[in-house]
């Protein structure tokens, strides 16, 4: 009876350990598939090329694991015939990667690629603001509601006309007034929510008829929405995994693409 009960035990810690583990599993394959997108440079020459023999390159190319999200009898998605015409030289793979994309938005309904599950997924944007691809995440943004105090009885700087030896230099308060009107906090959260909603993927927010939900609660905004959206508002909490012997790049996350900054080449 005590080996059944040890045992018990040991089996829900370890099942327990691995449910606390895939996380952290997830983050480490984000990073290694960011990582990937980022260092790795691709020349690509594509002439008509169908979009299903195009991603099945980058996918072999890169060795990552990728979900793309086609177009069958049932259910929308990207069309495998759409032909792809690029040409590019070596070019970071994240760059091809949405060179591609815009190529497919032309005419077609929006997608995006996104990280989840431990691959890389690439699809309509619609289809990612449904079921499991929602997060919902969490923004302090108190630092960004401080308000600077608005002072309109500042010193006047001038002669007061006092002093014993004939001197006049001296300060003068201005006559205090009431204080000015400001924003309440309700104000400035709700014109914070407003630009975000109004200029990081506006569609997709259910103020504008998407899915996308985003509330104010002490302190913080909880966005429940997919991760290209997430990635526009704080970016990714881990860093890509970078190759040895390669200079650090950086990647920027705004208005619905991405752009790298790669190292100065110094001048020889």
């Amino acid at each position: 009876m005590r080996f059944w009960i040890q045992t018990l035990v040991t089996t829900v810690l370890f099942i327990t350990g691995m449910l606390q583990a895939s996380p952290n599993a997830i983050q480490h394959s984000h990073a290694k598939i960011l990582g990937t997108l980022l260092y790795s440079d691709l020349s690509v020459s594509w002439d008509d090329q169908p979009i299903v023999d195009v991603l099945q390159q980058l996918e072999d190319d890169l060795h990552i694991d990728m979900f793309v999200f086609w177009e069958s009898d049932s259910k929308d998605g990207i069309d495998k015939s759409t032909p792809i015409t690029l040409k590019l030289p070596a070019t970071p793979a994240i760059v091809v990667l949405e060179r591609i994309i815009g190529i497919l938005n032309i005419n077609n309904e929006p997608n995006t690629w996104q990280l989840r599950d431990g691959m890389l997924e690439v699809g309509l944007k619609d289809q990612f603001t449904q079921g499991r691809s929602m997060e919902l995440r969490t923004y302090d943004v108190m630092s960004l509601l401080f308000t600077i105090r608005d002072f309109d009885n500042a010193p006047e700087m001038g002669t007061t006309g006092g002093g014993g030896n004939g001197g006049g230099g001296g300060v003068q308060f201005g006559n205090p007034t009431e204080e000015p009107e400001s924003q309440t906090k309700e104000q400035e959260v709700q014109e914070l929510i407003d630009t975000i909603t109004d200029f990081v993927e506006s569609e997709q927010w259910k103020v504008h008829g998407g899915n996308c939900t985003i509330r104010f609660y002490k302190g913080s905004l909880l966005v429940k929405a997919p991760d290209f959206v997430h990635r526009q508002l704080g970016g990714y909490e881990y860093a890509p995994i970078r190759p040895r012997h390669v200079k650090p790049r950086t990647m920027n996350f705004s208005g619905g693409s991405t752009t790298v900054r790669l190292p100065r080449v110094p001048n020889i």
